[in-house]
């Protein structure tokens, strides 16, 4: 990823308490783990047990109409209608993106339900979904659209959409859905154009933004390795140097709203990036030990990597192991750029794994 739009990305989600994005392989299995990764964070915000269940119904119901509908082993699927889920927690309100690619035959029902849903009151949607419950009759879309009635009500505010055309016989489907502050949308629209081409064009498969504590980082680590596994080359090193990324944030001296990182699967490997901004006091030490082990070729990394092991030569930094370690595991050199963000050094480091 170019260090500026790293920096774009960043910045696309100031204020945020939490972002994190996906663009994977969809598998079931990961609905466990975006729960757990909301409920930590929520409770560690001090949210209500309500607000925490209405969210946890919420993601759980957007991610799984894009694992029941997106469309799949289509060239469509990599490129422009590509799928992307996004949580975005704030302070007071939290913000469920979902969009994915849906045959144009299906998108005039999709309008017709969401149109009938704009004009419901809470009761309405309530007898609504339980009448859909008591009729046995289903449609593709699952459940006559009861699941965009029970967002909407669990919720308690309208729904965001929009449809976008990809080719001749595809649309990109755009939900929004708000946990939260009536008034507290976080973002401009349902379908962030820009947003998804940048994820598209390289190839993004996870983002999370803000503190990472080690409930985070574990389910992130999971989600990585079952997304990689299915032969894909160097999908140990990619969980290897997710973290050691992890175990260089507090040595970076990360500030602001902490550390981004992001990984990205394209042309056959995997490429980790950590941006983050660092507190001025770090600069110097940050950009001496970057200086130092990017110069460092394979012997030399090799000869200084033992040295610190073994306590000699005056040992070594965390960060400068951290580095060595993962210039060691990478299939080309780290790349390292530093730029400003508020007034703050802003270093994006790149591994290509």
């Amino acid at each position: 990823m170019d260090p500026a739009h790293a920096l774009t990305l960043y910045e696309r989600f100031a204020g945020d308490r939490l972002t994190f994005l996906y663009s994977g392989a969809f598998l079931d299995a990961h609905s466990a783990r975006l729960i757990d990764l909301q409920e930590q964070h929520l409770e560690r915000e001090g949210a209500s047990r309500g607000i925490r269940g209405k969210l946890a119904f919420v993601l759980v119901e957007a991610y799984q109409n894009i694992v029941r509908h997106r469309v799949k082993d289509d060239p469509v699927a990599a490129g422009q209608g590509r799928s992307l889920f996004l949580l975005r927690c704030g302070v007071d309100a939290h913000e469920v993106t979902a969009i994915n690619a849906v045959p144009r035959s299906e998108v005039g029902a999709l309008k017709e339900a969401l149109e009938r849903l704009s004009g419901l009151d809470m009761g309405e949607m309530k007898r609504i979904f339980l009448r859909g419950l008591q009729n046995e009759v289903r449609t593709e879309r699952g459940g006559a659209g009861l699941g965009l009635v029970e967002m909407a009500r669990r919720s308690g505010n309208p729904l965001r959409h929009t449809f976008t055309a990809v080719d001749g016989a595809h649309e990109l489907f755009g939900l929004q859905v708000l946990v939260g502050d009536t008034g507290g949308w976080l973002s401009e629209g349902a379908l962030p154009v820009d947003l998804h081409h940048t994820v598209a064009e390289n190839g993004i498969m996870l983002m999370h933004r803000g503190a990472l504590h080690a409930v985070a980082q574990e389910n992130l680590l999971r989600m990585i390795e079952q997304d990689l596994s299915d032969g894909v080359a160097g999908a140990s090193r990619t969980a290897q140097a997710f973290l050691l990324m992890m175990g260089m944030v507090a040595d970076l001296g990360t500030g602001g709203e902490g550390p981004m990182v992001a990984v990205s699967n394209r042309t056959g490997h995997s490429t980790v990036t950590l941006a983050a901004p660092i507190d001025p006091r770090s600069e110097a030490h940050v950009h001496h030990t970057l200086a130092q082990v990017l110069s460092l070729d394979g012997p030399a990394l090799q000869r200084r990597y033992r040295d610190i092991l073994l306590g000699r030569s005056g040992g070594g930094s965390g960060l400068e192991l951290g580095l060595i370690d993962l210039s060691r595991r990478s299939v080309g050199p780290l790349r390292s750029t530093t730029l400003t963000w508020h007034g703050s050094p802003f270093v994006v480091l790149e591994a290509d794994v």
